[in-house]
């Protein structure tokens, strides 16, 4: 009776320790829910604008000393709603029935943005250490109990737990008993309906942002002080965990989401008490236990998608209405001209054996560092090129697959005297099989749902896998995962410049085997289920079978290109290389550059590396000036504004999923094939001209 009691208790006090957080998963995921459900976005930027709030009001409450109430008015119903508005008139607005995937991106590509131009506009700078202030007065520092001793709960838990109730109670009410709770759905499932019946789209969707970024500052305010210290990537580390209890009511569903949000803390908390009484019995337990906890999020989002019937049932729907639009005008079927697609490539093979041969004569150790990192860059882009350009799954989790192969390069070479090249070619192995295994439960799952599960393995890999000591020697040893350069027979590719040649050779060999593949049958079976699932089973072609070569074949590039990376620095360095919120800006580098060809992983990955030195550094003018000292005053930019630009370069990319590179190519087909119908038309018109005078000069000759 005794223990039951026990059991009972402690049972009881591990749901008190849940609720503070669980309401804070609850806040968020329901204003994440109310994004979705009002706008049809899913906006991985949510956790961006929260950000934002929580750090305008920081500067203004402890850097400016303004009171409590004027922080909360300006940071959370002024600045809030106002970017909510900037976001849909200048960048939503237009893109409301395009394709749910191309938004996807845009909005991974803003979350990567509005914290960088915040921080640029606002001069934010990040204090280490100090804990951000809650709207309550002393509020990290005031208990109260309710509860006896059992628990106590702080100012700052019991106001975010009371909005968070009161939050969910008055958006049941708007949606379920006023017109405009029922306007703003309508206009997610059609606007052109909704206009029809005389209702203006465009202010319903206006308000809709404004309402559901004002949530996002309210939660960002609200959970800042349970952070150590105020930066942008735990708040989408928070997004990510609000996205799992948000899943549960197919992000929807408010009330499910607040249920979802609190038995998300509620389990969390009852694993904290129980899971170390039982890794005492259970020994195989011990090494689990210390990483599992911050990973149930991302291990219950999986378990979501997989196992809800309705989410893998759940596609990308459209406007019925989509119909009356004119076609949009498409790249295919223009013919380029074959003379300027010659001179290109003559140009672009010169260009690059002259870069080559001035980097390994005149390149000093830094800047034969930054190359050798911009072809490696451009291998494991090429990832992606297969993954999205080719099978149209956007991953997440490339990074993860990317530190598979680097892990395998440390573990096999430096732990078991293996060659660093076969290490390489294991890792790459080792990664395919992940990928393909990672595939076979998401393989039912469609349009956004397969990024956000991929994304979920990408946090599980970080939280858990990472400190594994049987893959990284575990977290004291997590910064020295020390790998060597290889040796080929006689040739040692310890010196900067043989293993820059070695990466080249590698980057080619890649490269011609996607391309081999983008053009002979696999690329083309892809391109039919691209289009059409249905139509591609219906002449015997298997979708899941396809998708699972194409994750396997792109978590092995990956992996290669991880290891060769891990070599190249000589460690494995993955709080540097392969984070999760770093992985996802890969996405956003390549898809905006151009995601469908081999040229655009190669630009991506000069740029990644290349445009922080180059561009933002100034060296390009010091190149000009010839002259290092010429470089104007107003340099170095800060490297924020590489991650401002290709963020917001995703608003191109979603209205041209191609990327800049086809567009680009595309305009000059367009001219060129404008030229051809002049010239045709000129032709036609000199015949029928032609034809005419000899017709006048017979009829003359036969009156004569």
């Amino acid at each position: 009776m005794l223990f039951g009691a026990s059991i009972a208790g402690d049972i009881f006090k591990a749901l008190l320790q849940g609720l503070p957080p669980g309401a804070v998963y609850a806040l968020v995921a329901i204003g994440f829910a109310l994004t979705y459900k009002t706008s049809g976005v899913f906006n991985f930027a949510f956790g961006a604008q929260a950000y934002v709030s929580a750090a305008m009001f920081f500067k203004m409450r402890i850097v400016w000393g303004w009171s409590v109430v004027p922080c909360v008015i300006f940071s959370v119903f002024i600045l809030a709603p106002a970017i909510g508005l900037l976001l849909e008139r200048l960048i939503f607005r237009s893109l409301r029935t395009t394709a749910a995937l191309p938004k996807l991106v845009l909005t991974v590509g803003l979350s990567v943005a509005i914290p960088n131009l915040f921080d640029e506009i606002a001069n934010y700078k990040i204090v280490p250490g100090q804990t951000p202030e809650g709207i309550a007065n002393n509020g990290n520092n005031v208990f109260y109990k309710p509860f006896g001793d059992t628990y106590s709960f702080n100012r700052n838990e019991i106001v975010a737990m009371g909005v968070a109730l009161v939050a969910a109670l008055l958006l049941a009410v708007l949606f379920r008993f006023t017109a405009l709770g029922l306007r703003m759905r309508s206009v997610v499932e059609s606007s052109r309906l909704t206009e029809l019946n005389g209702i203006a789209a465009d202010r319903v969707s206006a308000f809709s942002w404004a309402l559901s970024s004002l949530f996002a500052g309210m939660a960002g305010v609200l959970i800042a002080p349970r952070f150590q210290t105020l930066s942008s990537p735990d708040f989408f580390h928070l997004m990510v965990v609000a996205i799992a209890a948000a899943a549960i009511g197919r992000l929807v569903s408010l009330p499910l989401a607040l249920a979802g949000g609190l038995g998300l803390g509620f389990f969390i908390a009852e694993l904290n008490t129980f899971l170390p009484r039982w890794s005492a019995d259970y020994t195989w337990l011990a090494p689990i236990q210390k990483n599992l906890t911050p990973a149930i999020p991302f291990v219950v989002l999986f378990l979501v998608l997989v196992l809800m019937p309705s989410i893998r049932r759940a596609r990308d729907g459209g406007d019925p209405l989509a119909g009356v639009d004119p076609p949009p005008g498409v790249s295919g079927g223009v013919r380029p001209d074959p003379k300027r697609v010659l001179y290109g490539r003559i140009a672009t093979v010169v260009a690059i054996a002259v870069i080559g041969i001035v980097v390994l004569t005149r390149a000093d150790q830094a800047w034969l560092f930054i190359v050798t990192q911009a072809v490696l860059m451009a291998l494991i882009f090429l990832s992606i090129t297969v993954l999205t350009g080719m099978a149209g799954e956007i991953s997440l989790a490339q990074g993860a697959f990317a530190a598979i192969g680097g892990f395998a390069a440390f573990q096999f070479s430096y732990e078991h005297s293996m060659s660093p090249l076969v290490a390489a070619v294991l890792g790459a192995l080792i990664a395919a099989a992940a990928g393909a295994v990672l595939s076979l439960p998401i393989r039912r799952l469609g349009g956004v749902w397969t990024a956000i599960a991929t994304l979920a393995f990408a946090y599980f890999f970080d939280a858990v896998i990472v400190q594994m000591s049987w893959v990284s020697g575990g977290v004291s040893v997590l910064q020295s995962t020390y790998v060597k350069r290889p040796t080929l027979g006689p040739i040692d590719f310890a010196s900067d410049k043989s293993f820059l040649v070695l990466a080249v050779v590698m980057l080619a060999l890649v490269a011609l085997i996607v391309t081999a593949l983008q053009a002979g049958t696999f690329g083309k079976t892809l391109a039919a289920v691209r289009g059409s699932e249905v139509a591609a089973q219906s002449i015997g072609i298997s979708p899941a079978r396809l998708r699972l070569m194409a994750f396997a074949i792109s978590s092995a590039i990956a992996a290669l290109g991880g290891s060769l990376l891990a070599m190249q620095q000589e460690n494995v360095n993955y709080p540097t290389n392969f984070p999760p919120f770093i992985a996802i800006f890969w996405v956003v580098v390549v898809t905006v550059i151009g995601v469908r060809s081999v040229k655009g992983a190669l630009w991506a990955g000069a740029a990644f590396s290349l445009f922080d030195p180059v561009i933002l550094k100034g060296a390009v003018f010091g190149w000009i000036l010839r002259s290092p000292d010429s470089i104007p005053s107003f340099f170095p930019l800060s490297s924020s504004w590489m991650f401002i630009l290709f963020g917001l370069g995703a608003i191109q990319f979603a209205k041209h999923p191609e990327g800049v590179l086809e567009e680009q190519q595309a305009k000059r087909a367009k001219k060129y094939q404008k030229k051809l119908d002049k010239a045709a038309q000129h032709a036609a018109e000199s015949s029928k001209s032609t034809g005419e005078g000899e017709s006048v000069n017979a009829n003359e000759a036969a009156n004569t």
